[in-house]
């Protein structure tokens, strides 16, 4: 089974698709509590965490009828939408880094979009693990955000794998931007472009997509406003031309693809993340067989952590790793990674 992982960025579940939300209890409330560093101030200070979920009378229409579609499934393909609860810091990095390999922010030793000191060379990110099972498979990852293949960035999350970049078997976009909204928007465009190409006429074994605009227009105008809901509009149609591209190869080659969708992070309603408001940790992680049912691991859980997303999409598409009992490989460190003081003489 071949896989296409879309990553949207600072998305709003409970705005995105507010009836599927709605509809499950455990979108809720958080399934585990954060740690005390990472608390919104009004908690701090011994105050509640106001949940600002938008009700369904506030949401104008359907602003995303792909994912919803992906979600709800139909009478030829099964899809599911399962609560995912982040772990503070809700921070791009912690997140994306969390999702994709399998790790606490401990164990990969990312807790801000800086990636200082990162352990993400000993953190193999999912399309790595879907080549380590299977040496033959073909990979493409595409994204906005250099952390996430860029080499000279500041991850990168998704390993380069030179040797198999050289055979074009392993495939990285990147396409840049200027920093400002506009600039970032178009590169969204091209990475769709680029990513929809490549799965429709090349059908690789495993495909990561990262796309950053909802979470840009997130931070510039916050989730409350009407940019916001046109960003999450605009990314919705972005998914449908990838789906698209996946689902004709299905139909004319019969591939089994599994498509998964998730986020990061949510936005307050002025914008920004990184603690740990309800609609700032509340993601998702939407399961979608074309054409068939799901496999039997996407059904079992009903609710994740960011940890558990990747191990969950290896095993629903066959993809088993070794023993990786072998202690004594690797290097061994003498001090515990425990992430930033918040020290204010730290900060610069």
């Amino acid at each position: 089974m071949k896989l296409l992982l879309i990553c949207l960025d600072g998305l709003r579940a409970d705005l995105a698709m507010p009836s599927l939300v709605a509809a499950d209890p455990a979108f809720a409330t958080p399934d585990h509590p954060a740690d005390p560093r990472f608390v919104c101030e009004q908690v701090a200070s011994g105050g509640a965490v106001p949940d600002h979920t938008l009700s369904l009378d506030e949401v104008p229409g359907c602003l995303a009828p792909t994912l919803t579609r992906l979600a709800r499934g139909d009478e030829t393909s099964q899809g599911r939408l399962i609560p995912v609860w982040m772990t503070p810091p809700t921070d791009s990095g912690p997140g994306w880094a969390s999702l994709l390999t399998g790790s606490t922010h401990e164990q990969c030793n990312v807790w801000w979009n800086e990636f200082v000191g990162h352990d993400l060379a000993r953190r193999p990110d999912i399309l790595s693990r879907l080549f380590f099972a299977n040496p033959a498979a073909r990979t493409i990852a595409a994204a906005t955000w250099d952390a996430f293949t860029q080499a000279s960035g500041p991850g990168p999350i998704i390993h380069s794998r030179v040797d198999q970049q050289r055979t074009g078997q392993h495939q990285l976009f990147h396409p840049g931007h200027d920093g400002s909204l506009e600039s970032l928007l178009a590169s969204d465009d091209a990475v769709r472009t680029w990513a929809s190409w490549k799965l429709l006429h090349e059908g690789p074994d495993g495909a990561v997509v990262y796309l950053e605009g909802v979470d840009a227009t997130g931070h510039a105008y916050g989730a409350d406003s009407a940019r916001y809901r046109e960003a999450v509009s605009r990314v919705d149609e972005a998914t449908r031309h990838l789906v698209k591209a996946v689902s004709e190869r299905h139909e004319q080659l019969g591939e089994d693809w599994l498509i998964a969708v998730t986020t990061d992070h949510g936005h307050k309603p002025e914008g920004g993340h990184g603690e740990d408001e309800v609609e700032v940790r509340r993601s998702f992680l939407i399961v979608h067989r074309v054409g068939g049912p799901l496999p039997a691991a996407a059904t079992r859980p009903s609710v994740l952590r960011p940890e558990q997303v990747m191990n969950l999409l290896l095993e629903c598409v066959g993809a088993q790793q070794g023993s990786w009992q072998a202690p004594d490989l690797g290097v061994l460190r003498d001090i515990t990674a425990t992430g930033p003081t918040r020290d204010p003489r730290f900060e610069w």
